[in-house]
């Protein structure tokens, strides 16, 4: 493949310009310029005149400018967004559901389609719906308004032109203009191009034909083996021909994005699955970049502004503290991580969210702030920045610019002296931002900070950001991104006829009329289709191995090969045909090892984690061993108010206080109900004074007071229960029970409730989720709270154990065994012929648990795979076949886990 078309190197040396469809052509010509003069052994040479459409249109405009023969001033695209928004927010008769701003981008696609398809004065004499007359309404507005202040729209720039070529204003080529990649023109660009060839410059449009030498169709089964095919192919065609250049064209490219990148990883390169490879070592690269607001980089930037205008949502704050982009010190790395784990996402808040003010006093109180000396520093300068920011009036967006930037410095944004090339770009499009953010003072209207941020977090959003090209042999790109591109082999995927072509949409602020009779798209399919065609039969041509594939079973149905590839004359064959079947990949045998290393023997104290420690055994030794033994913990997730666990927490707080103050059944039935209802309520005040100290605003306060209200429906029902017991006595409550033995363990256990009854002391369990007394059985029980309790009491004086089980509807009530009368009315029948021997046997299990937790019997059996696994956080180290948890029916298998990996 020549790197520079003869008919392209024959005009740049004439002196003609060049002129491309796309950003993307234009590049690949002046990259194959430069490696042609290279070659030629040329030391020095003038860059070749080749742009875009685009870019050639602002640069006649700009020579316009500079000789005096222009006066109005072109608006980018932020620019015509405030006008047109300014339009709507004064028409009183605005009546929509979209915000301004999404509005504002609908009204200027229509203008631009307007323009672009010379409809203008057709539009002003056209009725039509109620939108379409507002859009009328609005363009009159925004044709008087750019007329009266010298405003341009970027859409009425070819028409600007063609004026200024009739008046032999604009400097032309002598050599021409060449046309490369354009399936198809404007009638606006049409026009220029017409009124360019009046005025006597030559305009020639060059089409590179490659004559094929193989044309294929490949079938696949369904979407997976079409996109593996596809890579495999590619490999095998690189492998054959070294130095080939290869192109993939995807329709709808940006919704494929991260299968593909997948997909090709795996087979092209299996050594970058790796996560320490960069992504910019590949034989393959996307010419479709990525929104800005969205790379690494530039959303750690944004956060960080947004957090001097206000709080963060934590799960953020967590993100920035760990980001390499945020005054990070390797020595500090570690600290930052355990300061996230440990202290910040264990700080008790109702709403998930930290002020940079909160987090610099939570750091300043830290026992690791020493370690932490650096990021100190940061958000100490930050918020000095931050103040001065808040504190100061309306701006203009120049001045919010230049304060967002003295705010990253002070936050010691970016990567420092190991930027890349990828991220030195990025600083360099964030800077171009800025600078666009910075135009919006042409209307001389001022803003505050935060109105200056909410600008640029929607220039970040309308930026593409698409990293210098590494010439890939293997090029992904969309069907038009394709055109004025010349490679060794094009593969075209997805060419099923749901897929190809795609559905043009049209707009809906239009008269329908109108779009017809322009030849708009979306509006006549037939025109759609040949378009398509036109698309089609220049990829078939741009290439000598040229491969269009489809799948038989798509996401959107069963469907055939596209209608607009009939007449190319493709060879047809299938997935399988072309290629032999994949190799599976080769799986090392699992290397055995004795294991005959003995555990360390526990220490001789109490091991944390109390019952805990025995449930956990009882699930899979695995999971207790690393939780208790390696001290392995998963990070907290952090949630919007309380959290279950919080809310059970509350529960037994507010039973405690209760019962602490009632004491017994007899005093709560000699109680009024309104003397029951103040004493509930003050202990439900009591136990939740902690979580409404918290309250920082009047979302907080009305939580709090949603939380008492539950509280109450809850509580008031289960008072009967209490009521409706055998009489009893509360012994003790949220009583701590130290160093208690069971087989070799030393535990530390906090008993809920203890009531003195006629038959014995019952120990109570509250509970606030489903729970049931086979909790409490077999050889590897999953509640072996209570079990434990019982084994560890008194015989003597023990009655039962039950749960209390306090949930709105028929499973609030008791479940218990207990050892005769007078304890509870209906308690639960035992599998055993009495309660002591029912002790015994909970003895014998938990002491085998505890022996086994003691020997380090770590193997990974959960009880109930994949149940039991379903919210283990431990999965990472014991590598639990993943794919078996995706989707449980809630039964319990007792099957054994498959274990991905050797």
């Amino acid at each position: 493949m020549e790197l520079l078309p003869v008919e392209i190197a024959e005009a740049l040396e004439r002196g003609a310009t060049v002129v491309t469809g796309n950003q993307r052509a234009s590049r690949a010509l002046r990259r194959g310029f430069d490696q042609r003069n290279k070659e030629r052994g040329l030391a020095s040479w003038a860059p070749p005149s080749v742009m875009a459409w685009d870019a050639w249109m602002a640069a006649l405009w700009q020579g316009l400018l500079i000789e005096g023969h222009a006066a109005q001033m072109l608006l980018n695209r932020t620019q015509e967004h405030v006008v047109w928004r300014t339009i709507l927010e004064a028409d009183e008769e605005l009546a929509s559901l979209r915000t301004v701003d999404s509005l504002a981008e609908i009204v200027a696609d229509a203008w631009r389609l307007v323009c672009r398809y010379e409809g203008q004065r057709r539009l002003r004499g056209v009725d039509g719906s109620a939108d379409t007359r507002a859009f009328q309404r609005w363009a009159r507005t925004f044709e008087r308004l750019c007329k009266a202040e010298g405003f341009l729209a970027q859409a009425q720039l070819e028409e600007a032109l063609r004026g200024a070529v009739d008046n032999r204003l604009v400097g032309l080529p002598a050599g021409g203009v060449v046309l490369v990649g354009f399936d198809g023109m404007t009638p606006a660009q049409t026009k220029l191009v017409e009124v360019l060839r009046s005025a006597g410059v030559g305009v020639e449009e060059l089409r590179p034909v490659e004559s094929a030498a193989q044309r294929m169709l490949v079938e696949a089964a369904d979407e997976q083996e079409e996109l593996r095919v596809t890579a495999r192919w590619v490999r095998k065609f690189l492998e054959e021909q070294l130095g080939a250049k290869v192109a993939i064209i995807v329709p709808g490219l940006e919704m494929q994005r991260r299968e593909i990148d997948r997909v090709f990883r795996e087979v092209l390169t299996p050594e970058l699955e790796d996560i320490r490879t960069g992504n910019e070592r590949g034989p393959y690269e996307f010419s479709l970049g990525v929104v800005l607001s969205e790379t690494p980089m530039v959303a750690t930037a944004l956060d960080l502004l947004r957090w001097s205008v206000g709080a963060l949502p934590l799960e953020q704050v967590s993100g920035l503290l760990l980001s390499r982009y945020f005054a990070m010190a390797s020595e500090e790395r570690g600290a930052r991580a355990e300061f996230d784990a440990f202290e910040l996402r264990k700080t008790r808040m109702l709403r998930p969210e930290i002020s940079l003010e909160g987090l610099y006093a939570a750091i300043s109180g830290s026992k690791r702030k020493m370690k932490l000396s650096r990021f100190s520093s940061a958000l100490r300068a930050m918020r000095v920045v931050a103040n001065r920011l808040q504190g100061m009036t309306a701006r203009t967006h120049a001045e919010g610019a230049e304060g967002m930037r003295e705010l990253l410095d002070a936050a010691a944004w970016g990567s420092g002296a190991g930027e890349t090339s990828v991220e030195f770009q990025t600083r360099r499009k964030w800077e171009s931002a800025l600078d666009e953010l910075a135009t919006l003072d042409f209307d001389g209207m001022q803003v505050e900070f935060a109105q200056a941020l909410e600008a640029l977090e929607r220039i970040a959003r309308q930026t593409t950001f698409a990293p210098e090209s590494r010439d890939a042999p293997v090029q992904v790109m969309g069907p038009l991104e394709a055109a004025g591109g010349q490679f060794d082999a094009m593969w075209f995927l997805r060419a099923g006829d749901l897929s190809w072509p795609a559905v043009a949409a049209a707009s809906p602020l239009l008269p329908w009329a109108i779009q017809r009779e322009l030849g708009m798209p979306g509006v006549d399919g037939a025109r759609d289709a040949e378009q398509a065609r036109r698309v089609t039969e220049r990829v078939a041509a741009s290439a000598k191995t040229v491969v269009f594939s489809y799948a038989k079973e798509s996401a959107d149905g069963r469907q055939r090969a596209s209608q607009v590839l009939d007449g190319l004359q493709l060879e047809e064959t299938t997935a399988a045909e072309l290629l032999a079947p994949e190799s599976p990949r080769v799986i090392v045998d699992l290397e055995e090892v004795e294991d005959d290393v003995k555990v360390k023997a526990l220490p001789d104290r109490v091991i944390r984690g109390g019952a805990t420690v025995l449930q956990l055994q009882a699930a899979c030794g695995f999971r207790a061993f690393a939780e208790h033994r390696l001290g392995s913990t998963e990070l907290e997730s952090v949630e919007l108010g309380m959290d279950a666990l919080e809310s059970g927490i509350v529960v037994h707080a507010v039973m405690e206080i209760f019962w602490g103050q009632v004491k017994t059944q007899d005093t709560l039935r000699e109680m009024t109900l309104a003397g029951r209802e103040e004493m509930l309520d003050a202990a439900i005040c009591e136990g939740l004074r902690k979580i409404a100290q918290l309250s920082a605003s009047d979302w907080d306060d009305a939580y709090v007071t949603m939380q008492r209200e539950r509280l109450r429906r809850l509580l008031r029902p289960w008072l009967e229960h209490e009521l409706a017991r055998p009489n009893f006595a509360v012994k003790q409550r949220e009583e701590k029970a130290s160093n208690v033995q069971i087989g070799p363990l030393h535990l530390n256990l906090r008993i809920d409730r203890v009531d003195e009854t006629e038959g014995g002391e019952l120990v109570i369990d509250y509970k606030t989720g489903r729970v049931s007394t086979s909790d409490w059985m077999s050889e590897r029980p999953d509640a072996p709270q209570l079990p434990l309790y019982a084994v560890v009491s008194d015989a003597a004086r023990l009655g039962g154990v039950a749960f209390a089980r306090l949930r709105l509807g028929k499973e609030m009530g008791w479940k218990g065994f207990v050892a005769g009368d007078g304890v509870l009315l209906k308690p639960d029948r035992l599998k055993t012929e009495d309660f002591a021997k029912q002790v015994e046997e909970w003895r014998e299990v938990l002491t085998k648990l505890a022996e086994q937790f003691a020997a380090g019997e770590a193997g990974v059996r959960p009880k109930s795979y994949p149940k039991t696994c379903a919210y283990c956080g431990q999965r990472l180290l014991c590598r639990v076949a993943a794919e078996n948890l995706e989707e449980t029916d809630g039964e319990e298998t007792g099957d054994s886990p498959g274990v991905s990996g050797g």
